[in-house]
């Protein structure tokens, strides 16, 4: 996995937050600009010199590479192509760091910063200066939500013929390793993020009726606020742990949810649904972070899915967010609310 933890507790307010979240939440691929979903060919790379005496912002060489990937490690730079300019983007991470560590802030790197940096990082390995490095799977394979939708998509495609499964047999795996091949990868069966993006661009989001013939099993119960008791009103429990679909007091679905971890806070009150969005990648924090079928309710606080639940349960948590631990109830639940519907955290 992408050492996740899905996050979702920020500052934004107010009807500016839809720009914002479209600036840090969107995934931005270098190639998104011009439309073309092909990824550049790997370029041979040589070893950096040693470090000059100071890198600062409009410099050009092999150098800035290796800076960005260990900004990378040490969750201070949230891309996942980088490259031989040191840009904004860039300044911004090393000013940050320097700023977290107690060294002089200037945005520029000298011998002291960098020691520093190397001190949190590893040494990138070539396939992560090239741009090629297979990564982590952007949701797990475990996922048989996730799979079906990945099936799906890969026979739009044209790479994959089998059934609709939720499955990762031989077929899916080869497929994947195939769309890695066309997009100009390295083959393999790793849905990374990089290879997701592209993959998300060429296709349209299976509808969830079109992989599956029933609604989540739902066994669960929950105690209801008084307030969900009218509407259609998504009812999240903190102290319960869960999260309930209702529809004019009846339970349509109930699910384990989960919330912040210590020193955040999941905000408790009567909310609206103001912004959905199915892709979404939180960069807030210094690294990408997945949240997939992300509804958001409160500022930058939504319900998504997240893997890290999926793996670690309870033993981690969010930035704020409510999440679910199940793709395909997640995805379920994002196609039966609307923006306005409203959300009641108790």
């Amino acid at each position: 996995m992408i050492q996740r933890s899905f996050s979702g507790s920020f500052i934004v307010r107010g009807v500016a937050a839809g720009l914002v979240l479209l600036a840090l939440h969107m995934p931005t691929p270098a190639w998104a600009a011009s439309g073309v979903a092909v990824a550049a060919a790997p370029r041979p790379f040589s070893a950096p010199e040693p470090l000059p005496r100071e890198l600062r912002f409009g410099a050009r060489a092999p150098q800035v590479r290796e800076l960005q990937v260990r900004l990378r490690h040490a969750k201070y730079l949230a891309v996942y192509d980088v490259e031989d300019r040191f840009g904004a983007l860039t300044r911004a991470a090393v000013h940050k760091f320097q700023r977290e560590q107690g060294l002089r802030a200037t945005g520029a790197v000298d011998q002291q910063t960098w020691d520093a940096l190397r001190a949190r990082s590893h040494q990138p390995t070539e396939a992560e200066l090239n741009n090629v490095d297979v990564g982590p799977w952007f949701t797990a394979p475990t996922q048989p939500g996730y799979v079906k939708e990945l099936q799906h998509r890969l026979r739009q495609v044209g790479l994959y013929q089998g059934a609709l499964d939720g499955a990762f047999t031989a077929a899916t795996r080869d497929a994947v390793s195939a769309w890695r091949t066309r997009i100009r990868l390295p083959a393999s069966e790793v849905m990374d993020e990089r290879t997701w993006a592209q993959l998300i661009q060429r296709t349209r989001n299976p509808r969830y009726a079109e992989l599956f013939a029933a609604p989540p099993a739902s066994t669960l119960s929950q105690e209801l606020d008084s307030r969900c008791t009218t509407g259609r009103v998504v009812c999240i429990s903190k102290q319960q742990r869960k999260m309930s679909l209702v529809v004019d007091g009846q339970p349509r679905f109930t699910r384990e949810a989960r919330f912040s971890m210590p020193g955040w806070d999941s905000p408790e009150g009567d909310f609206r649904i103001w912004y959905m969005n199915a892709d979404t990648v939180s960069k807030i924090f210094g690294e990408r972070t997945p949240m997939p079928y992300a509804i958001f309710y409160q500022g930058n606080v939504a319900i998504h899915f997240s893997q890290d639940f999926a793996d670690k349960e309870y033993a981690s948590g969010s930035h704020g967010c409510s999440q679910l631990r199940d793709y395909q109830a997640a995805k379920w639940l994002y196609e039966q609310v609307r923006v306005g519907d409203r959300v009641v955290v108790y």
